[in-house]
């Protein structure tokens, strides 16, 4: 496994060349900035991670391919990526597309194309999306939607923040398997059609979210389920413990369309009479009618930055190498590491860490865990710490440890900040 890295005065300017470059296992670094035109598609299984804050992938021209930004034809997971701006001439185009695999995306925010996530049919792939904010994705034909999934065998979203689809659906699921727990799916004042459309049914559980049909709606109907038929195998649909708020006149919670009754389990629900409003096959049960429209949270879900953390370290060597223990915050970051570089050659090792990190201070601390002294210069033990780089920006320690101990250093707060000039924030160059 590789550690390959993109941005400026990295390794790779272009995610599309780190891409390319990456083999089965690796990891792609990519320095938090503006990445223009930059189209990608990934035969590889990797990671593509934004550190320092999001990578924004925006297309002001149509992708190469026709198709997306970032297209996945294996087993990837994407963190921390924004995707803008797609539009192709089939009227198609995609933050992702996803041909095969299985994906999974997390923190990452999709806006302002014709579907933000559009995935083909793989009956063996699996999409997972997590703590991400898809909003304002579609063409307006109603065809493209915010997030629009093929007969893949399992797509999962959890606790994410999807809203505002133009005249298309929120969600559009053909997956043999639907799970939508924990999430906020909301059309507030847009003119999107179904929060949650399943057409070919599939067993589907929509769980523990806040899903809200705006008064702008193109469709009353909430949630559909098998209007298209041909159904999935063992198509069964469970809407338990969400809060169902309909701001629509006429609104409509669920409407099954298939023979197999769809259970409502729990629900608390705004604006659709003292028991939610069905069509079709529906056993309603534990339905709490709400006197007042709860509030709607607007916020976004992505979960805090990932930053790349690296110290630079050396050693004198005597009857074995210095060990030494890395916390941030006062929270150990791995195992006890030894240290083998020179510091009299003038080597260093780094030892590297991506962590997660909310804005405001933070310390990084080096401990020396096994000092050793025969009596002699020559015959003693200890550890240097020469420089950290934090993301992009690097910064100068000179540090040493004579004895068993710690050694705290602030993290620069510029080095964390989204916008610095550390962290590539530069328009980088088009293909």
């Amino acid at each position: 496994m590789a550690t390959l890295t993109v941005g400026a005065n990295q390794q790779f300017h272009r995610i599309a060349d780190a891409v390319a470059a990456a083999r089965d296992g690796d990891v792609v670094l990519v320095q938090a900035g503006t990445y223009v035109n930059d189209f990608a598609t990934v035969t590889r299984k990797i990671t593509l991670q934004g550190v320092g804050g999001m990578v924004k992938m925006v297309a002001t021209v149509p992708p190469t391919n026709g198709k997306a930004i970032l297209t996945t034809a294996s087993d990837v997971t994407v963190d921390h990526f924004e995707f803008s701006g797609v539009k192709v001439a089939d009227k198609n185009g995609a933050g992702i597309r996803y041909d095969a695999g299985n994906l999974t995306v997390t923190n990452s925010y999709f806006h302002d194309n014709e579907n933000g996530l559009l995935a083909a049919a793989d009956a063996q792939g699996t999409i997972t999306i997590r703590n991400s904010e898809f909003g304002h994705n579609g063409n307006g034909n109603g065809l493209t939607h915010n997030i629009y999934v093929g007969v893949v065998k399992q797509l999962t979203i959890q606790d994410c923040y999807i809203h505002d689809a133009v005249v298309g659906h929120e969600v559009k699921s053909r997956a043999l398997n639907t799970a939508i727990t924990g999430s906020r799916i909301q059309n507030n004042a847009g003119n999107a059609s179904y929060e949650i459309d399943l057409p070919q049914g599939g067993n589907a559980l929509v769980q523990g979210n806040v899903i809200q049909q705006g008064a702008s709606t193109s469709n009353p109907v909430m949630i559909a389920f098998g209007e298209e038929g041909n159904l999935n195998p063992g198509s069964t649909l469970v809407v338990r413990g969400n809060t169902v708020v309909n701001d629509k006149t006429g609104g409509v919670a669920v409407w099954n369309a298939t023979s197999a009754p769809a259970a409502m389990d729990g629900n608390q629900a705004y604006g659709l009479g003292s028991t939610a409003k069905t069509l079709g096959a529906v056993t309603q049960s534990g339905t709490t009618a709400l006197a007042s429209r709860p509030a709607l949270s607007l916020a976004s879900p992505v979960g805090s930055s990932v930053h790349s953390i690296a110290l630079n370290l050396s050693e004198d060597y005597w009857q074995g190498d210095a060990q030494a223990i890395i916390s941030i915050d006062g929270k150990q970051l791995g195992g006890t590491q030894a240290v083998t570089a020179s510091h009299a050659l003038g080597q260093e090792q780094t030892i590297s860490f991506l962590v997660p990190l909310a804005a405001g201070p933070h310390a990084v601390s080096v401990a020396f865990t096994n000092d050793a002294w025969g009596g002699t210069a020559a015959t003693d033990r200890n550890l240097y710490v020469g420089s950290m780089d934090v993301n992009a920006q690097h910064v100068a320690l000179g540090a040493a440890l004579f004895a068993n101990g710690v050694l705290s250093f602030a993290i620069p707060p510029a080095a964390l900040s989204v916008g610095s000039a550390s962290n590539a924030q530069a328009v980088l160059p088009t293909r």
